[in-house]
C-alpha cells in the first residue's frame, strides 16, 4: 500500500456549525482495542453481535483487514476517533439477492462509537461525512445499507440524507431495513439543508475495486 497520504480529510459547514472529519484505513494493531471498547457498548452490541473476547475480535479485525471484498476505515470527528465504516462489494455479498442491484452500487456498514454522538445533530453530521467520503473515494452511483430494523436512530438519519427505505428483509437471520441512497439524492439533501462540504485531502492509497 502506498502510504504517502493514507488519510482523507474533509470539512463540513452546516449553518454556523463547522466540523472537520478524517478517515484512514483500519489498522489491525492500532485499532483492535478501540473496536473492542465500541463493540461492547450497549448501543452497539445488539446490532453488530461482535462483543467477543479480545482474541476473537483481533482475529475478526485481521480477517477484515485482509479481505479483498471490503475496506474498513476509522473516522474522526473534530480530531477524535468516533466511527467505524465498512465499504463492501455488492457482488460478493448476500445482499445482492435481496434487491435489483445496478452498476455503480457500493455496500456500506457504519458504526458510531461514543453513545453521546447518536443525536439528531452530531449523528447526522457523522453520517453525512461518511457517505460523502464513500461517494468521493469509490465514485459510486448508489450506496446500499441494511441496518437492523430496530435501529431507530440510524434509519431516520439515512432517510434524511436521501436514502430510500425499500422495506424489511430477512438477511440470514438479521431483520434489516434495505436502504438505497443515490448520489443525486444525497447531493440534493445537502443543497436543501445548506450544507457545504469540501474534501481537503484524498486518500492516496491502493483500494479494492469494490464498485462494478
Amino acid at each position: 500500500m502506498n502510504d504517502s497520504n493514507p488519510i482523507a480529510q474533509l470539512t463540513m459547514k452546516e449553518g454556523a456549525k463547522e466540523s472537520s472529519f478524517s478517515f484512514r484505513p483500519l489498522d489491525e494493531e492500532k485499532d483492535v482495542e478501540l473496536l473492542y471498547d465500541w463493540m461492547h457498548q450497549k448501543h452497539i452490541a445488539p446490532f453488530w453481535k461482535l462483543d467477543l473476547s479480545m482474541g476473537e475480535l483481533r482475529s475478526w479485525v485481521r480477517k477484515s483487514v485482509e479481505a479483498e471484498h471490503k475496506d474498513g476505515y476509522i473516522g474522526t470527528y473534530n480530531g477524535k476517533p468516533v466511527c467505524y465504516l465498512i465499504a463492501y462489494a455488492i457482488d460478493k455479498d448476500p445482499i445482492q439477492d435481496y434487491y435489483d442491484d445496478q452498476h455503480g452500487d457500493l455496500g456500506m456498514h457504519l458504526l458510531i462509537g461514543p453513545r453521546h454522538l447518536l443525536n439528531k445533530e452530531d449523528g447526522l453530521s457523522l453520517v453525512r461525512a461518511m457517505i460523502y467520503f464513500l461517494f468521493d473515494r469509490y465514485q459510486a452511483k448508489r450506496i446500499i445499507g441494511e441496518p437492523d430494523r430496530r435501529n431507530r436512530i440510524v434509519i431516520p438519519i439515512l432517510k434524511q440524507v436521501g436514502g430510500e427505505n425499500l422495506g424489511p428483509i430477512d438477511l440470514h437471520g438479521k431483520q434489516a431495513a434495505l436502504i438505497v441512497g443515490a448520489k443525486e439524492a444525497f447531493e440534493k439533501s445537502l443543497r436543501d439543508n445548506d450544507v457545504e462540504t469540501e474534501m481537503l485531502t484524498r486518500m492516496r492509497t491502493s483500494k479494492s475495486e469494490l464498485v462494478v
